[in-house]
């Protein structure tokens, strides 16, 4: 009989060291609730702190004069159909002085090559066989020229456009 009553008190024991890990782990866990609870945790930072972040961002780039260059260029709204989506795309690269031709909303051979080479002037590996809102934005977002007055030396070399000064045979 003793031994059955040492045999049932280790097993208590370690029962008791169970349940003291599980209250450990509940109370952590209760602390974590109430932390998050308070601090806003995962929502983020409150209207109030964006402010603060926002007017501080402003502050820094108040002092700084805005040239035309420098200024960002406000992405237009997404075009709802192909066509508009290709001419907006076609005035974007000819902002960025990569396509030379017509404003038509056609994805035509010279446009895939305009944009061909402004994705290799940006260090960018994108598909150009069709037209897509991420090559509109990609081209939104840069700023300045991209095409100068050499085209690309991988068109050039396989042949598709000409060299400055030759042509392309």
């Amino acid at each position: 009989m003793r031994a059955d009553l040492a045999a049932a008190i280790s097993w208590f024991n370690a029962l008791d060291r169970v349940r003291a890990h599980l209250l450990v782990l509940a109370a952590a866990a209760i602390c974590l609730c109430v932390l998050s609870f308070a601090t806003g945790w995962p929502q983020g930072a409150g209207p109030a702190e964006l402010q603060a972040q926002a007017a501080i961002v402003l502050a820094q780039g108040a002092g700084a004069p805005r040239t035309r260059a420098s200024m960002p260029v406000l992405p237009a709204p997404a075009p709802r159909d192909m066509d508009a989506l290709v001419r907006e795309i076609q005035r974007q690269l000819i902002r960025v002085g990569c396509y030379h031709g017509e404003v038509s909303g056609k994805w035509s051979a010279q446009s895939r090559l305009a944009m061909q080479a402004f994705t290799e002037q940006v260090n960018a590996k994108l598909p150009v066989d069709r037209p897509d809102q991420i090559l509109l934005r990609l081209i939104e977002g840069h700023q300045g020229r991209a095409c100068g007055a050499r085209p690309p030396l991988s068109l050039v070399r396989e042949g598709r456009l000409p060299a400055q000064g030759g042509k392309a045979d």
